[in-house]
């Protein structure tokens, strides 16, 4: 065991994952019903749910994956956030009317109300196979930092992780979920704050001399307008990507969309998604430059770098390495909170749409409360486990701040045009709408297998794909006879009153 983890540190991590599995499991309730298991009754607070998103997009994916990139490399990366900002009034304004008026438990209730049950089950696979991929990604990165730090088995590790976070998810559904968000995100930001100000502390010149060595050294660059499509951070293929990641995650993934419907209304769930997106933003820029602070304070303590094994790790590796004690626990903590908050929601939003849009709708349609409330439990102790042991191939997918980002923008494409077409087109039907979305998955493995483009071109070309055969097959199959009122722009007045959820 490596000795700069000391007893207090490992008091400090293991008190913060009890405690936190203590508080998500408060939220059991034996005869508990399906609408507080899965959606918390509709009630919960848009600040409590604007926060649970904002941690929602900080996995330890992101808090170490972050500060690695700039130690490695520069800014430029940063950009593709900026798709919040224009993602965000889109999910809004344009997908949420339609969901919140129903009612819906998943999103995907929308596309068979929308086109048919072929769609709906095409739409909610494609989510199982996107958000299963991810948690074991989430599991696999804090897994990273335990075993880099301690000389722990890395397996041993994962299978800690997702054993506590199935616990508590398991038993206390989404409201464990939120509430627990809320306290990782204070967790997350004292830690990610500890770190950048001892660091500074080790530099000449303190901010100062950490900007003028990071600007001298070009780690502050962030445009690259180079037209060459295989450039990761071209500033085109960040912009065009990034956009359409950020809208077909917000808009259509449903470890998001659940806590939309856990608010009272509209009004509400649109304040929750304006706060991810103004909050996540700045979150992340410090995160970004907690690893150009790294690399400044490394230059100046070269020899303190000698022992790094690999630099996905550099946070946690300074972290033990120069803090030590109780701050070294708890900026660990916050890591795990990171990946713990994620896991948890997506835990819970894959079971969700497993109870709602398979087991309700194929195999017990008639499938009582009380069942339905088993089914969650039974499916989130099984997608735990299931992710937990996936979890064990994640780092064959690269960088960890770009792992997940690769396999969304493959699936997201597809998904996000059967939605977009349904929204906007009318013509369009559910023959049309998976078949586009079929032809767009293959076009856009073809384009990754067949050439060395930037990851973020994937997406769009999925999303045109799908939209462009989904509305030419549309016009050659007969289009359903079916009462499209309130489901497509323009087919009904939006009213955001009407859409106020009633306790």
């Amino acid at each position: 065991m490596n000795s700069h983890f000391s007893l207090s540190s490992w008091l400090v991590l293991g008190g913060y994952v009890i405690t936190l599995t203590l508080i998500g499991s408060f939220f059991y309730r034996k005869k508990t019903s399906s609408a507080v298991y899965f959606l918390g009754g509709r009630h919960m607070s848009w600040v409590l749910v604007g926060i649970s998103l904002v941690v929602a997009d900080l996995s330890a994916n992101s808090y170490m994956g972050m500060p690695a990139w700039t130690f490695q490399h520069n800014w430029e990366l940063f950009l593709s956030l900026f798709g919040y900002l224009t993602a965000a009034p889109v999910v809004m304004f344009l997908f949420l009317p339609f969901y919140m008026r129903f009612q819906f438990t998943t999103g995907y209730e929308y596309l068979e109300r929308r086109y048919d049950l072929k769609t709906r089950l095409f739409g909610s696979a494609l989510f199982l196979l996107t958000r299963g991929s991810h948690i074991a990604i989430v599991i696999y990165a804090p897994s990273i930092a335990l075993s880099t730090i301690t000389g722990l088995p890395l397996y041993g590790c994962i299978f800690a992780m997702g054993a506590f976070t199935t616990i508590y998810t398991t038993l206390g559904g989404i409201k464990a979920v939120i509430w627990t968000d809320t306290l990782q995100f204070s967790v997350l930001v004292t830690g990610i704050i500890a770190v950048c100000l001892f660091a500074l502390s080790g530099i000449p010149g303190g901010w100062h001399g950490a900007f003028r060595f990071a600007q001298a050294t070009h780690r502050l660059q962030m445009f690259n307008f180079t037209m060459d499509p295989n450039h990761l951070t071209s500033f085109w293929a960040m912009a065009l990507g990034g956009l359409v990641l950020f809208v077909t995650t917000l808009g259509t993934d449903q470890a998001y969309l659940q806590r939309y419907f856990t608010t009272r209304s509209l009004r509400e769930g649109q304040r929750a998604v304006l706060t991810d997106a103004m909050v996540a933003l700045p979150m992340s820029g410090l995160l970004y430059a907690v690893g150009t602070v790294l690399y400044a304070y490394y230059h100046f303590h070269p020899d303190l770098l000698q022992s790094l094994k690999m630099a996905d790790a550099i946070l946690p590796f300074f972290v033990v390495h120069e803090l030590g004690g109780v701050l070294s626990g708890l900026v660990i903590a916050s890591i795990f909170a990171a990946s713990m908050a994620v896991m948890s929601a997506g835990i819970n939003s894959l079971t969700t749409v497993t109870s709602v849009d398979f087991y309700q709708r194929l195999v017990r349609p008639g499938a009582s409360d009380r069942q339905m409330v088993v089914a969650g439990r039974v499916g989130a102790a099984v997608w735990g486990g299931a992710a937990t042991v996936a979890a064990l191939y994640a780092g064959r997918l690269g960088p960890l701040v770009n792992s997940f980002n690769i396999i969304n923008s493959v699936l997201g494409g597809p998904i996000l045009g059967i939605f977009l077409t349904g929204m906007l087109v009318k013509k369009v039907n559910g023959t049309g709408a998976v078949t586009g979305g079929l032809v767009g998955l293959m076009a856009v493995s073809l384009v990754a297998w067949q050439s060395h483009i930037s990851f973020f071109y994937f997406a769009p070309i999925g999303l045109v794909t799908t939209c462009g055969v989904g509305c030419l097959v549309s016009l050659i199959c007969k289009p359903a006879d079916k009462d499209l009122t309130g489901l497509v722009v323009g087919t009904r007045r939006f009213n955001l009153e009407a859409t106020r959820y009633v306790k």
